[in-house]
């Protein structure tokens, strides 16, 4: 039972770095106001598919950094 416990946690931490760098740089891409936070929560073992879920969802809606144009 250790065994398999310890292999999904691993599975789980396997599947979530990639995608987590992906959303890292499409939130650079999208110029959104802090893209390392989207980043930090989809590497939480429990609540990084949580944040996965929300990024994808609301990733046009989401606040973005402010141009300075003076």
């Amino acid at each position: 039972m250790a065994e398999l416990a310890y292999l999904l946690i691993v599975g789980a931490i396997a599947i979530q770095i990639p995608i987590g760098i992906l959303m890292y740089f499409d939130a650079k891409r999208l110029n959104l106001k802090s893209p390392d936070t989207y980043w930090l929560g989809v590497i939480v073992p429990a609540a990084g598919f949580i944040v996965i879920l929300y990024y994808v969802s609301e990733r046009k809606r989401l606040p973005k950094k402010e141009t300075d144009n003076s």
